[in-house]
């Protein structure tokens, strides 16, 4: 891959790391390419990461990325800071392997016009002034009428995230799946729901529908949009997907471990 750029988190030490990389491949005659990289590199977090991961959501399909993290390593980043040496070494001669993350699909509805939104971790219904009430179709079934403050619907890489904050269960990257986990649900004798993660195959189709979602706002990775007028909201896998090179296996537990 000849072409890249880079994406960094905004304090001193990513961003020096950064002026770095980019010196070291430009002097190695790679070519620094803003508008149509091959490979982008994230410096900083997972947060930069995602931030990376959608400024390039246009063109996800031609694109690979591949991270540093500045902190400790994440679940988006094979590479610590003390590594920036092997990192170059690889960017320079290496042959990386292509590890694909599915897309999750978001579809607001008002009526018959919708508009498609993707995330990589996670989707959200959130309502913090008042209570929300949703009813949840799992395909053509339906599933529950729920009263809370929301529902958050993750993929597998993202169930590490604010899924695994709500206490959603871990997924390893083996289960192709969506799971829809509650958001401070109320819980008595009129105001029943299912109160614990569902696991969702990846084929399916969750959709949420609301008499008014006035207040509320979906939440999609770090992004987030209002939801007034808004009648229905689907999520489902999609064929896009993320593309990470991987110059070196790390394993899944090892990232997992990590976390505590």
């Amino acid at each position: 891959m000849e072409r890249f750029t880079v994406v960094t988190r905004e304090d001193d030490t990513s961003v020096s790391l950064g002026r770095k990389i980019s010196n070291h491949l430009t002097a190695r005659n790679k070519i620094f390419d803003q508008i149509h990289p091959e490979i982008i590199i994230s410096v900083g977090g997972d947060g930069t990461m995602l931030h990376a991961l959608h400024q390039h959501m246009h063109q996800i399909d031609k694109v690979h990325f591949v991270g540093i993290h500045t902190g400790t390593l994440g679940f988006f980043t094979d590479y610590q800071e003390s590594e920036l040496e092997t990192l170059l070494d690889d960017l320079v001669f290496g042959q990386p392997t292509t590890e694909e993350v599915q897309l999750l699909e978001v579809k607001r509805f008002n009526g018959d016009r919708f508009e498609v939104l993707y995330a990589i971790n996670e989707a959200r219904v959130e309502n913090i002034i008042k209570t929300q009430s949703i009813d949840v179709w799992i395909d053509t079934e339906y599933l529950e009428t729920f009263r809370g403050n929301g529902l958050c619907v993750s993929t597998q890489i993202g169930s590490t995230a604010y899924n695994r904050s709500l206490r959603g269960a871990v997924l390893l990257p083996s289960i192709r799946a969506m799971q829809l986990t509650e958001v401070a649900g109320i819980h008595h004798k009129l105001s029943r729901s299912l109160s614990t993660s569902l696991v969702i195959p990846e084929n399916y189709l969750i959709r949420f529908e609301s008499k008014s979602y006035y207040d509320s706002i979906l939440c999609y990775d770090h992004l987030h949009v209002r939801l007034d007028g808004v009648d229905a909201i689907e999520f489902r896998l999609c064929k896009k997907a993320a593309r990470f090179a991987r110059y070196r296996p790390t394993s899944f537990i090892k990232r997992l471990n990590n976390l505590y």
